[in-house]
């Protein structure tokens, strides 16, 4: 692991200017809707994100945060109104900006960040009228991890990850925390979840 984020930190440094593209919002008319579509979440309409989020999008399904105390990298989704993940690339990585509270703000990765922080694989796996199923693999945690995208008690839509954790199959993604040993290196990657049978907290530790 070592050596995959030492090489995309110094490409970092290489490309200062380069981004990797963010899918834009979905578009949306008030008159399309039905029986089934979820209520615009307010909060996504923020003029200090950058990227920005649609009425129907979830900010954050999980997150990475890193022992420098930097911003964490959160991943979002692209949902339509019926909460299915829009278009062939709906989960994203970007900054998620915490370190000047209350205000909160956002911005996309640099491309070869991306290539650290971004995935190998995704796809979707299943989409119907009330929510959809959306599978996704990290560069650096190679395993599956399942984001299902439903309308929450509130009428907004909500998206919880899932992975397998210490042996749990299913276990919540809650969030991953990155030991970082330098620029350009990591010492070891925790996996936080959650067992949605018994509600234990899981940490599985990965090391290069």
């Amino acid at each position: 692991m070592k050596s995959k984020i030492a090489g995309a930190a110094l490409a970092v440094g290489l490309c200062a200017g380069c981004s990797h593209g963010i899918p834009p919002p979905v578009a949306y008319r008030a008159t399309q809707a039905d029986d089934h579509t979820a209520r615009p979440n307010p909060a996504n309409d923020n003029p200090d994100f950058h990227p920005a989020f649609g009425p129907f999008d979830v900010q954050v399904v999980f997150r990475i945060e890193k022992s420098n105390g930097g911003d964490p990298i959160a991943y979002g989704i692209r949902l339509d109104p019926h909460c299915t993940p829009s278009g062939h690339d709906p989960v994203f990585p970007y900054w998620r900006e915490n370190r000047h509270p209350p205000k909160l703000g956002s911005h996309a990765l640099r491309f070869f960040q991306y290539a650290a922080y971004g995935f190998s694989k995704q796809r979707t796996t299943k989409r119907s009228r009330t929510g959809g199923e959306h599978l996704i693999v990290l560069k650096q945690v190679k395993r599956p991890v399942l984001i299902v995208a439903e309308q929450g008690k509130h009428g907004y839509c909500v998206a919880t990850a899932y992975t397998r954790v210490k042996g749990v199959k299913n276990a919540r993604l809650d969030y991953i925390y990155v030991k970082v040993a330098g620029m350009m290196s990591a010492d070891y990657v925790d996996v936080h979840g959650t067992d949605m049978k018994t509600g234990d907290q899981l940490i599985e530790r990965l090391t290069p």
